[in-house]
């Protein structure tokens, strides 16, 4: 099975990666100025920390450099295919120009191909975009049979283009929520994003993951898919040097998952992808098959069991992404009450997710370049969402002023003082899912 892991840096001579199958596959970020590629192995441990960790929670041996205890993979024989984007800092547009890494001589350069605006898909000569996203693009077209993102930042529209391009092809996209440490800075896809898996953490006692000092708890949006441990993991190593050590974070929670959906793919190699998600919602807690309980205080389906998922065969499961919400009559759209409908501007208000949505969907999959089918999964069908043809654009753009039930408005007045120039900025913070620009790392070490 092929994991692909997006995220900043990785040492792939960490002791406990001795004899793993890790390719690193590349960049999607290129300097500007010199036109070199972004570094993204590293034997740092500030930079190089956070995704090695992540990539030892799928293929860690499970022996340190001493010769001890090490960090253990859940699924040490699979590929791991790992794209990186270096250094958070320079992963803005003005410092990072986009790099397809894998492209083939011929192929398609998905830096440079086409774009999802939020309401229809335009040509992108220019490459504008986010390195993030434009990895997990690649991850999907190389073949990966899992994505896992333990790294949050990029518009929606950009992830909106992932899930679609997730959902033609069938590969599951893992990603972690929010670490408590979050607070209120803004913060970037793809764990709000209708049809992608996000993940929290727990605690050994089966609490969601928190901070010992605030009490504050890892969370996410309504669409939480499970949550697996996060809390006191055995690592190789943190930013201030290598060497086992306990980690916590929701970005170790999530390649638990994406590595569990491995495993169910392998042991099931005539079931598809999505049916094998299905077994995993379907199996969590204390085992047996039972129906999907959605948003349990934010453990979403309830707490990942890979041995009962292993022992459900897929097949007898429905074929679709069962994160994926098709119809404003699904319960999963009520909000505060309130069934799922079109605002007056178009908008489409559900409280499961902001987007993207069915209606997207289907024009991006019908989508052409040079007059032939980029994908060709036949005639476009009209939907629940449909308000107009499926060939104009809509009335408004998702990214609409317009708040979604889904919203919730965190009004934060700061106060930014420049020291030399004596600058003061009154800035007001709102969070919501469709302003999501800065990029951070979503674990903790």
């Amino acid at each position: 099975m092929k994991i692909a892991v997006i995220d900043t840096f990785v040492n792939p001579d960490a002791p406990e990666l001795a004899g793993a199958n890790l390719q690193v596959r590349g960049t999607t970020c290129v300097d500007p100025d010199s036109g070199e590629p972004r570094q993204i192995v590293s034997d740092d441990p500030a930079q190089a920390a956070h995704g090695t960790n992540v990539v030892s929670m799928l293929v860690g041996n499970g022996v340190a450099g001493d010769g001890g205890l090490g960090a253990r993979g859940i699924a040490p024989e699979a590929e791991v295919w790992f794209y990186g984007v270096g250094d958070l800092d320079q992963a803005g547009s003005d410092q990072c120009k986009l790099q397809d890494p894998t492209v083939e001589e011929g192929g398609i350069d998905l830096a440079h191909d086409i774009r999802w605006d939020g309401a229809a898909v335009v040509n992108n000569p220019n490459g504008i975009g986010d390195p993030l996203s434009l990895a997990a693009r690649a991850a999907i077209r190389d073949g990966a049979d899992v994505v896992s993102i333990s790294t949050l930042g990029g518009g929606p529209a950009a992830w909106d283009q992932v899930i679609f391009e997730s959902l033609i092809a069938e590969v599951p996209v893992f990603v972690g929520v929010l670490n408590p440490d979050a607070g209120f800075a803004l913060y970037g896809g793809p764990f709000a994003h209708n049809g992608a898996f996000p993940v929290n953490a727990i605690q050994e006692d089966g609490e969601l993951l928190s901070d010992p000092e605030t009490g504050a708890t890892s969370s996410g949006e309504f669409n939480v898919a499970l949550a697996a441990p996060g809390h006191d993991l055995l690592g190789v190593g943190g930013s201030d040097g290598w060497g086992p050590r306990l980690i916590s974070g929701t970005s170790y929670a999530t390649p638990l998952a994406a590595g569990a959906a491995a495993l169910g793919m392998q042991k099931y190699p005539d079931a598809s992808p999505f049916q094998v998600t299905q077994a995993m919602l379907r199996t969590t807690g204390s085992g047996g098959v039972h129906e999907i309980e959605w948003a349990q205080d934010q453990l979403g389906a309830g707490y990942l069991n890979v041995m009962e998922m292993l022992k459900a065969d897929p097949s007898r499961f429905p074929d679709e992404n069962p994160q994926w919400v098709t119809s404003l009559d699904d319960p999963r759209c009520v909000f505060d009450g309130k069934p799922g409908y079109i605002a007056d501007n178009g908008q489409v208000m559900c409280g499961w997710s902001s987007g993207p949505f069915v209606e997207g969907y289907e024009k991006y999959r019908a989508a052409y370049v040079d007059g032939e089918p980029i994908v060709d999964l036949g005639e476009v069908q009209a939907t629940p969402y449909t308000t107009q043809p499926l060939d104009e654009k809509p009335a408004q753009v998702a990214e609409s002023a317009g708040v979604s039930p889904l919203m919730v408005a965190l009004a934060v007045v700061g106060v930014l003082v420049l020291l030399g120039g004596i600058a003061v900025a009154i800035v007001l913070v709102v969070v919501s899912r469709k302003r999501k620009q800065a990029t951070s790392v979503g674990g903790q070490s």
